[in-house]
């Protein structure tokens, strides 16, 4: 644990995200190893299968994820103010309220999993293959919950070590077993796509598991038999009024997705198949601006909790720099070896070709959205860290799904720059976000969010 209150801004951004980076960074290289084992063992369709489902899953988790994130300012906060009682309070009302929502979300979306299927125009040669990946995938959401909500404790006490070692633990199960359940071991038959899922869902429980099993060891807040379960009405609405508006930021996003998914894979399985290729790389270059956006909203919420508002004006101006400086690298390095960095994903051969040069054309444009990126994440994260997060969502709704879907269908139809127009949709629709956000973090409204008004009478227990 790590308290942000006192000593060098620029070394806690840098101390708190490197870690945090590494960790996330493993996420990706988990998820690319996985598509790349699908690529390689099952084809360019099997591919295309994996990513048609990918929006339609994106849109359980961010209720998940935005409870966790709810989570995380709280206890950054309550950190901040060395308050211990509140923190016990926090950790109860926060986790069981999350995993009741977890499985409720869950359940609606096992029922409507066939009209998802339908909103995102999957073609037919792969429908099955998508809908068994996508099946499996949401009923076994409530054990990535496990895990997301644990990593969100750990970061609101500042340990980002620890979040590492989860990830690393996450990274080598999914590494090992989703392989295996593709190609089949022992009594198991080979699984196909299905196998994937299968790997990721295993992979995620045992995590959980062993993880919660290490931070009884060495955490003296995971350990359940220590939290305070007395109902408070105040942090479960905190959580709610703060994670909502952010799921439902991440949902906006979700559905963009959806909306833009559905309209690539209206110029058949090559463009999708570079599409979901191209979605893997961008979250490998993302994750290092989106960790220290991360780094930023612990940092600046301990801070806020603590009333020490220059150091989270601080915050936001080392996270851009280090963020800036991190994207430029990744716009220059996507910019020029975007050719190779597909074929990574197939083997080259005729049939392949194609899918390789829609790769290609896609980075044309994309490999210059993650400085707006490194803008985006940063702001958010500070903003979120005060639980502003209606703002964000709607600042998200405006970007996405106001200016960056009709722009984009305008761009692909009427005015015929095919699917290159959804990449340039894309990235004028986020330049145009960096503005929006950076007029409202002018603006100062956040400043006069409190989320907590005064310490616990019990603060020092």
């Amino acid at each position: 644990m790590q308290d942000f209150t006192d000593g060098n801004i620029a070394k806690h951004v840098i101390n708190f995200s490197t870690p945090l980076m590494f960790g996330h960074l493993l996420l990706s290289v988990y998820g690319i190893i996985n598509m790349i084992w699908v690529g390689h063992l099952m084809g360019h369709t099997a591919v295309a299968a994996i990513s048609a489902t990918v929006p339609i899953i994106m849109l359980m988790p961010p209720f998940l994820i935005g409870l966790a994130m709810a989570t995380n300012v709280l206890i950054a906060q309550a950190f901040g103010r060395k308050d211990t009682a509140l923190l016990k309070k926090i950790l109860s009302n926060s986790f069981f309220a999350s995993i009741i929502f977890c499985l409720t979300i869950s359940a609606i979306a096992l029922l409507f999993r066939h009209q998802l299927m339908e909103w995102v125009n999957v073609p037919d040669e792969i429908h099955d293959m998508a809908l068994s990946y996508l099946t499996i995938m949401i009923a076994t959401l409530v054990f990535q919950f496990f895990v997301n909500w644990m990593t969100a404790m750990l970061r609101g006490l500042g340990d980002a070590i620890t979040v590492v070692k989860i990830l690393i633990m996450l990274t080598v199960f999914n590494v090992t077993l989703v392989p295996l359940f593709i190609m089949g071991f022992g009594p198991v038959p080979p699984l196909g796509v299905s196998g994937a899922a299968i790997g990721t869902a295993l992979a995620a429980l045992l995590t959980g598991i062993i993880g919660y099993i290490y931070l009884l060891r060495h955490n003296p807040y995971i350990n359940m038999h220590g939290w305070d379960y007395s109902f408070d009405w105040h942090i479960i609405r905190e959580v709610f009024v703060i994670g909502v508006p952010a799921s439902l930021q991440m949902l906006v996003v979700s559905l963009s997705g959806i909306f833009i998914l559905s309209l690539v894979n209206s110029f058949g399985t090559d463009v999708t198949a570079a599409f979901g290729i191209g979605m893997q790389v961008d979250m490998l270059a993302t994750i290092p601006v989106m960790s220290i956006g991360i780094a930023a909203t612990s940092i600046a919420g301990q801070n806020l909790g603590a009333q020490k508002i220059e150091r989270v004006f601080e915050t936001l101006r080392m996270a851009i720099f280090f963020a800036l400086a991190i994207s430029l690298v990744c716009t220059l390095a996507l910019a020029i070896f975007s050719n190779q960095i597909g074929a990574i994903f197939l083997k080259e051969s005729a049939q392949h070709a194609n899918v390789l040069n829609f790769v290609g054309g896609y980075y044309k444009w994309m490999a210059y959205i993650f400085p707006c990126f490194a803008f985006i994440f940063v702001i958010q994260g500070v903003l979120r860290s005060a639980g502003d997060t209606v703002a964000l969502m709607v600042l998200s709704f405006i970007a996405l799904i106001v200016i960056r879907v009709p722009l984009a269908y305008l761009l692909a139809g009427p005015l015929d720059f095919k699917h290159e127009g959804i990449w340039m949709a894309m990235l004028f629709s986020s330049a145009l976000a960096v503005g929006l956000n950076l007029l409202y973090y002018k603006g100062g409204r956040w400043k006069k969010k409190r989320i907590f008004r005064e310490k616990t009478a019990n603060n020092q227990k």
